[in-house]
């Protein structure tokens, strides 16, 4: 039994480590420091809350399926739902790529994957909530839910 639990607590330490070695490969990729063509940037809730307070054009978009942006989403949320390398924004009008914009998912995966086609849409600065809408629950921040309308 106890040899179960060490080999089980040793590979769940494994995938852990493993999994944040490469979402840390793969933020250098995404969101790059050193660009002069746009500014990407992964923020965390402390960053995204006075963003937020500084930013009144930022442009918040929800990137999961309907259910879960119905759910719970970041009030004033565009809907832009991203599956299969499609960027589907439920409402074109509602995005500027002039304005700055936070891209953001439930736990950061589906988000992560949409930033490049933000980026082939023309827009030049992009932020992206780390951990997603969970991270943003978790640490108390207000949300809307149904449709948005």
């Amino acid at each position: 039994m106890k040899r179960k639990l060490l080999i089980g607590l040793a590979a769940f330490a494994l995938i852990s480590v493993g999994w944040h070695v490469f979402e840390g490969i793969w933020d250098r990729s995404l969101f790059p420091k050193d660009s002069t063509e746009l500014h990407s940037e992964n923020i965390g809730v402390r960053e995204l809350r006075k963003l937020l307070e500084e930013n009144p054009d930022l442009q918040l978009v929800d990137v999961r399926p309907r259910g879960s942006y119905e759910s719970a989403h970041l009030a004033g949320a565009v809907h832009a739902p991203f599956r299969g390398g499609e960027l589907t924004i439920m409402d074109p009008a509602a995005l500027d790529p002039e304005k700055p914009v936070l891209v953001y998912c439930d736990g950061g995966y589906r988000s992560r994957t949409a930033i490049p086609a933000f980026k082939a849409a023309g827009f030049q600065e992009i932020y992206h909530l780390h951990r997603g809408i969970l991270s943003w629950r978790l640490r108390g921040g207000d949300y809307e839910t149904g449709d948005g309308n």
